[in-house]
């Protein structure tokens, strides 16, 4: 089983929240779900749409095929018709203007009886809901039950108003709906339940902070990076973390800094226009060795772009931010379970090598709505790096082996900690001797090795050895695995290679399987296939084909496909 619905309407209808109850709903009937928004910039008005998938497997990327369509205005029905398929079913309300009606389309009454029963309008989302209901023959018990659980918080008169809205449109569905939608679901039967724990990518960076021991998140709100920082916010209180809205990004990452120089955890959450602003402080951080994680959600650029859709256009940018040469570590999570990991796994190296990380999100990885397995957030280990002992000559760039210099914080018994962001002696004083200096550059890049060695390898989906190789990063995963699983189901001898750990590029896997596939495509959300560009830099390798999407709308299996065609794969 495999349905699309869409809702679409105007910012303010409660899109989100029949966006919400849908997506809970199959979830507690044991589907699996993956749910998209997309929304225009602005506060009220303008077309926005919630979309959902449901299988009985687990689905990692949106359709372009719609089954339903839940229309809140007329542009809901206008912008997405064309994408119904055959025999596909729209529902809207009845005070819309729509006359070129089919017998699968149904106006129903969905505000009018919201407010006849549930005594407002906002109540037209659970009309909706049931209507939807109806259409699919879900058996409605069901349904209540899952209503109850939704609203349990909001007290019995408002469980009890959204049933009767529902079940009212559900039985005048039934009555007056004339034709019938291609999957029936009267039967279903609910089973064990193991993938409940709904997550957007957001979410998981946001949990991954709290679990590894975040004490410090600062931040200038900016889209599609502040939900993550509204989640730490809210946290904040109970788990004593030090949280602020600045009044720039600029501040936002020297105050971060300033906290992990006194010894705590810190992060802060942006987009490219606020790294933009962030650039000198990366060098601070670097210079002065001290810890700090940066969240990069990537939107559409230059400038302003567009501030909510989906791009993976930063990547070079981070790169190569800030002047002079030194190590980062970057990561980009696939799906939310990811996510939680790699920030985890960020704040971690961070410490131990005293660099700054960057993991590098999108709007599509942080606003997809995902069911996955529950996290076990028990084992997590906390690796604080080194740490100085005693001692009463205490020299914060002492020069080691590893090129790592045990950390101490000011206020530290018997210890005087001194940094500088100018290039600086053992003791953290300034110089310009050049024996110390070209010390102090080859210190630093005496982690890389044992940074390679900590990052884990790209990992292959399907077959060892193929003919075409799908070379992907970041939320471009899931569309990608399903088109080459489509192709490989047709005998098509494809797999993919997937990279979440960036940077430091580990390159063995990579050389192997250029070696071993005749086609390696780059498929990427940018127009200049910036990773693949990475790996020539790296490696001298050179991608054969490359596929790029960069309209700021997230990529699909069927839009992938229709690429590989165009260079012979099919």
């Amino acid at each position: 089983m495999d349905i699309n619905f869409n809702i679409g309407g105007e910012a303010g209808q409660g899109i989100d929240t029949i966006g919400d109850l849908l997506t809970q709903l199959f979830v507690r009937a044991c589907f699996y779900t993956h749910t998209i928004k997309s929304y225009e910039s602005r506060i009220r008005g303008g077309y926005n749409f919630t979309q959902i998938r449901v299988s009985n497997k687990p689905i990692f990327a949106p359709l372009e095929e719609i089954d339903i369509i839940i229309a809140l205005s007329e542009d809901a029905i206008v912008r997405k018709r064309d994408a119904l398929v055959d025999g596909g079913v729209i529902i809207f309300d009845e005070s819309i203007d729509f006359t070129d009606l089919e017998s699968c389309h149904f106006p129903a009454p969905l505000e009018k009886i919201a407010k006849q029963l549930g005594g407002t309008a906002k109540m037209t989302n659970a009309a909706a809901l049931g209507a939807l209901l109806s259409v699919l023959s879900f058996p409605f018990d069901m349904a209540e039950e899952a209503l109850s659980a939704i609203f349990k918080k909001k007290g019995k008169d408002i469980i009890s108003a959204n049933i009767d809205v529902a079940k009212s449109l559900y039985d005048l569905t039934q009555k007056e709906f004339k034709s019938s939608c291609r999957h029936d679901l009267q039967d279903i039967e609910k089973g064990p339940c193991h993938d409940r724990l709904l997550l957007t990518g957001s979410q998981g960076i946001a949990f991954g902070a709290m679990a590894a021991g975040l004490k410090w998140i600062s931040s200038y709100p900016m889209s599609p990076s502040t939900s993550v920082f509204d989640e730490l916010m809210a946290a904040s209180h109970e788990l004593e973390v030090g949280a602020l809205q600045t009044e720039d990004e600029i501040a936002s990452l020297t105050m971060a800094i300033g906290a992990s120089y006194a010894g705590a955890r810190s992060m802060v959450t942006t987009s490219g226009g606020g790294f933009s602003l962030m650039v000198e402080g990366l060098g601070l951080a670097a210079m002065t060795e001290t810890p700090v994680v940066i969240y990069n959600a990537q939107r559409g650029g230059p400038s302003t772009g567009l501030p909510t859709r989906t791009e993976q256009s930063d990547l070079l940018f981070l790169l190569n931010a800030s002047q002079g040469e030194f190590p980062r570590i970057m990561f980009a999570p696939k799906d939310p379970i990811e996510g939680f990991e790699v920030t985890v796994r960020a704040f971690n190296l961070a410490d131990k090598y005293q660099v700054p990380v960057l993991i590098l999100g999108d709007q599509h990885f942080a606003d997809s709505i995902l069911n996955l397995p529950n996290i076990d957030v028990a084992n997590v280990e906390i690796d604080r790096g080194k740490i100085a002992g005693k001692s009463n000559n205490y020299e914060r760039y002492h020069l080691t082996d590893d090129g790592i210099s045990p950390r101490a914080f000011p206020g530290d018994k018997d210890k005087v900690v001194v940094s500088s962001g100018n290039c600086h002696l053992e003791d953290g004083h300034v110089t310009e001797d050049p024996v110390i200096r070209k010390a102090m550059v080859e210190k630093f890049f005496k982690k890389v090795p044992q940074i390679l060695e900590d990052l884990n390898p790209p990992q292959i989906y399907g077959e060892e050895r193929a003919d075409t190789t799908l070379l992907t990063w970041g939320s471009t995963w899931g569309a990608a695995n399903e088109a080459s699983k489509i192709l490989s189901s047709n005998d098509v001898s494809i797999n993919q290679l997937h990279f979440c750990d960036l940077y430091p590029l580990r390159d063995e896997l990579l050389m192997k399987v250029f070696d071993n596939s005749d086609i390696v495509i780059a498929v990427e959300q940018n127009a200049t296939s910036q990773f693949a560009k990475l790996v020539r830099m790296e490696t001298g390798l050179s991608v054969t084909h490359r596929i790029n999407k960069y309209d700021g709308r997230p990529m699909t299996a069927k839009w992938i496909l229709s690429e590989l065609r165009e260079v012979g794969i099919e």
